[in-house]
């Protein structure tokens, strides 16, 4: 990693200082050799240091936590397999679960519709965007699933 690469990380996981300690500890770590360390590490040593209970991680995107999960579905470890078949099993059904809220409180809007307007347009604008808004709903619960169950393979080396 590049000194200036390094730094911006740093500086972006020290975001929680406040501006003059921040620059404090960048400038402890510009002269360094060697830049091949971790920022997410060095700012939860930082953030221990000073008292602070704050963890940092580093960001994944989707598609890296994607790749994560089918290089474990191509292992041939029956446990790991197994509890990716357990996962999405849950991840459906949670989904599932998910889906009893809106159910209802569109069922129980779409009565005052029916009773106050009779307006079939309105209904259907309505229905459409609660489905779009479940939809949203479950795309992003399912993405943060993804992404933490990639993040619990890469912590343990699979």
């Amino acid at each position: 990693m590049k000194k200036e690469e390094f730094l911006k990380e740093l500086k972006y996981q020290l975001r929680y200082l406040n501006k003059n300690i921040q620059e404090e500890e960048l400038k402890s770590y510009e002269n360094l050799e060697n830049y091949n360390l971790k920022p997410e590490e060095i700012a939860n040593s930082i953030y221990q240091k000073r008292g602070l209970n704050i963890k940092v991680t580093k960001k994944t995107s989707l598609f890296d936590s994607i790749s994560t999960i089918i290089d474990a579905l191509k292992s041939k470890n029956k446990k790991i397999l197994l509890d990716l078949l357990f996962f999405f099993l849950y991840m459906f059904i949670l989904i599932i679960l998910i889906k009893i809220p809106f159910i209802y409180v569109r069922d129980i809007i779409s009565t005052f519709f029916n009773i106050l307007v009779s307006n079939d347009t309105l209904y259907v604008i309505w229905n459409l965007t609660f489905e779009l808004l479940y939809a949203i709903t479950a795309i992003l619960i399912f993405i943060k699933f993804i992404k933490n169950k990639a993040k619990d393979y890469e912590n343990a080396g699979i």
